[in-house]
């Protein structure tokens, strides 16, 4: 009975603790502010790039193989589905030359996963190895369509928080241009 009573005199104080330290919800954030109210006004809007295509001025990559950001509007371009998608009209290939727009990266037309095998009703990878399983196929694979998941229109924003972040790139064309399908197995292999 002592042993009981000295537990919950332990609990007990470990509770009033926890609730002393806690920290209510609408204080957490970078900003002071509502942000499901109407009322809210923010210092500033993003600023997005509204420059038609062939025209807009494209930024820097934020890191090395980074994905480009789309440097012109993209307004009417969405959403983007697999049979509608108007980015391919002009990044295609087969359209670049006509559209004077970059192309569509290689990494692009090619698969990284394996081909499974069916064995007793598991599947598995046939390659055992720690290679990294890439091919090449005709059509742009469709695991890319949604370009937007990983390309971003540009904007103009200023936010109040220091980037401590600092940019190295191990080639110098890395900036502007992409090496991801020649280094896509960097790590894998010791």
């Amino acid at each position: 009975m002592k042993y009981l009573a000295l537990i919950a005199l332990f609990f007990l104080v470990a509770c009033n603790q926890a609730k002393e330290t806690k920290i209510d919800e609408d204080q957490l954030g970078f900003i002071d502010a509502d942000l499901h109210s109407d009322e809210t006004n923010f210092k500033m809007k993003a600023n997005f790039n509204e420059d038609k295509p062939e025209v807009g001025i494209t930024i820097e990559r934020s890191f090395e193989n980074a994905p480009p950001m789309i440097p012109h509007t993209t307004a009417g371009f969405f959403p983007i589905k697999m049979d509608n998608n108007i980015c391919l009209s002009c990044h295609m290939p087969d359209k670049v030359e006509e559209s004077g727009a970059r192309e569509i990266s290689k990494t692009h037309f090619q698969t990284w996963r394996p081909q499974l095998v069916l064995k007793d009703g598991v599947y598995s990878n046939p390659k055992e190895d720690d290679k990294v399983y890439v091919k090449d196929v005709k059509d742009l694979n469709m695991a890319y369509f949604n370009c937007s998941q990983c390309h971003a229109p540009q904007a103009d924003v200023t936010i109040d928080i220091e980037n401590l972040f600092t940019v190295e790139f191990r080639e110098k064309f890395g900036i502007k241009e992409s090496n991801l399908q020649d280094n896509i197995g960097d790590g894998v292999n010791n």
